[in-house]
């Protein structure tokens, strides 16, 4: 072996010696880290013992006060009063299925906890009837997220791509059912995670924040409890395949409780968890305002009128951990002294009463809209905000509106191609529709990026739809033709799409101007699905 080796060249030594150097590196660090990680699931760390359980979000904005239900507010960009957050309401399910607008309690509760464990995106507010195996938790973007007990962090997911952030923790020696076992808390569509994998953690510990990844259509954490005898973790009830064979998409498969057993067996409730073991004498958990009151510390004088401007809620001065019982009531109550404001009225919320057969609060019955709405709805192509309205005026972006053609000429997905988009991982729930869209010409490849939460424009819009309605494009002779839109180019790219688009749907040629770069509402495309259904 001495003499094979030093017959190699030069060249050749050293990148023996390098790969040699690598893998070494490898094996003591990154190989050891993974493989305990992956298999051993820090199995050489344990959790710090059980005392106790802590809210995951411990306060949330009023939502009685109207500018509050805005959800494009931040916790720490944005300017909140201290007396726009309340203790977070207790998830009762008296107050939650109580549908009496007089009931602030029951608001309050409704709007905080909009999807109950095993529920539906109904907001019908039942529990065990559907199979959504977590409870929602609506909180504006940013809120710091706690850890509800003591804990080793076993998985991260903190990808830069539009579709998944998350953390999955692992809470050993538990209780649970006359049962000592690990339990595993998951929390879903976060935006920034300070948390790291192979640590260990105390409750209390602020490490993420509630954010809008994956499939979300307002802010909240998904706050999920799997059994150890989950085969993964966060666990799901059912794949997008099972979905697939049945002909639904990812919010119908949970709203006909497809895995409903599975997640049974496998979750717990996790709110039920929580407030049954929650820690007696909680801090955070406790209303601010009262512990100000009750404490010696010297308060500055806030006049009944004064305007200066509050400052805004930062997670940097909530402390991360209750060190000690005097340190966090002193940190909390000074930063309570420093930024308190005047008290402003509440401004109740009340919800209209749903005309007997109408769908969405802001569609009535007699809306231009109520029927193109209804279609969409009863053939599962379009749902409901949070809210339970439909959104005529927003836009759509570009993953919306694609799912709603495919839905709408019910086209399989059954394509095999690989997807290159840098924005989209292939896990993602979107892939599938993107691969038959690849394959069918209704978007290219080539680009690096799809963009799924752009706008999508008029011409891009009107493109894919008459290539998945199959119409025969508009033919011409000669460029004259062309001119009846007086702000496109017989040359476009979209021209002859647009002009078959306009003999389908004569409205749009109105004004004489097609606006290729602007976006159609809604609304808008609501009525043009409808049109081209019946077509």
């Amino acid at each position: 072996m001495n003499s094979n080796f030093k017959n190699l060249s030069i060249l050749k030594k050293i990148w023996l010696f390098n790969l040699i150097l690598a893998l070494f590196y490898f094996s003591t660090f990154y190989g050891v880290r993974y493989f305990k990680s992956s298999i051993l699931e820090y199995s050489n760390i344990v959790s710090d013992p059980f005392d106790g359980t802590v809210s995951p979000i411990s306060y949330v904005p009023n939502w009685l006060k109207s500018k509050n239900t805005n959800k494009s507010l931040n916790f720490q960009e944005d300017v909140f009063w201290v007396d726009d957050f309340i203790e977070i309401p207790k998830y009762d399910l008296n107050n939650l299925q109580n549908s009496d607008t007089r009931n602030k309690e029951a608001l309050l509760a409704r709007y905080t906890y909009p999807v109950l464990y095993m529920g539906s995106y109904r907001l019908n507010y039942e529990e065990y009837e559907w199979s959504h195996p977590a409870v929602d938790i609506r909180a504006p973007i940013g809120t710091p997220v706690l850890s509800i007990a003591n804990w080793v962090v076993i998985k991260v997911k903190n990808t830069v791509s539009w579709d998944w952030k998350y953390v999955v923790i692992r809470h050993d020696n538990i209780n649970y059912n006359w049962t000592v076992q690990s339990l595993y808390s998951s929390y879903e569509h976060l935006s920034d995670i300070f948390a790291v994998e192979w640590t260990k953690i105390k409750k209390w510990d602020v490490l993420w924040k509630v954010g809008m990844t994956w499939i979300t259509t307002t802010p909240h954490l998904h706050f999920q409890i799997d059994k150890k005898a989950s085969p993964f973790h966060p666990y799901w009830p059912f794949s997008f395949a099972d979905a697939k064979t049945l002909g639904l998409d990812f919010f119908w498969a949970i709203n006909v409780w497809l895995g409903k057993e599975n997640a049974m067996e496998l979750t717990i409730h996790p709110m039920e968890f929580v407030q049954n073991n929650i820690t007696k004498i909680s801090l955070l958990n406790s209303a601010p305002i009262e512990q100000v009151n009750n404490s010696n510390i010297v308060k500055t004088q806030i006049q009944e009128n004064k305007q200066d401007t509050p400052k805004s809620l930062s997670v940097e001065k909530i402390p991360t951990s209750a060190q000690t019982d005097t340190g966090l009531l002193n940190n909390l109550n000074t930063w309570i002294t420093e930024n308190s404001a005047p008290v402003k009225a509440p401004e109740s919320i009340i919800k209209p009463k749903l005309e007997d057969g109408q769908i969405f609060y802001d569609i009535p019955k007699n809306s231009k809209f109520f029927q193109a709405t209804k279609y969409l709805y009863d053939n599962s192509i379009s749902k409901w905000y949070e809210t339970w309205n439909f959104g005529i005026n927003n836009s759509v972006s570009r993953w919306e509106a694609l799912i709603f053609i495919l839905k709408l000429y019910k086209i399989n997905l059954d394509s095999t191609t690989q997807i290159s988009f840098s924005d989209i991982s292939s896990d993602s729930f979107l892939a599938p529709y993107l691969k038959k869209s690849i394959d069918l010409w209704f978007i290219t490849a080539k680009n690096k990026n799809f963009r799924p939460d752009d706008q999508i424009t008029r011409a891009e819009f009107i493109t894919i739809l008459i290539k998945a309605s199959q119409k025969e494009l508009v033919k011409t002779t000669s460029t004259q033709n062309w001119t009846n839109f007086s702000d496109i180019k017989p040359t476009n790219w979209f021209t002859p799409y647009a002009y078959t688009f306009r003999n389908s749907f004569p409205s749009s040629s109105g004004d004489n101007k097609f606006e290729p770069n602007k976006s159609f509402s809604r609304g808008q495309i609501a009525l043009i699905l409808y049109s081209f259904s019946k077509k």
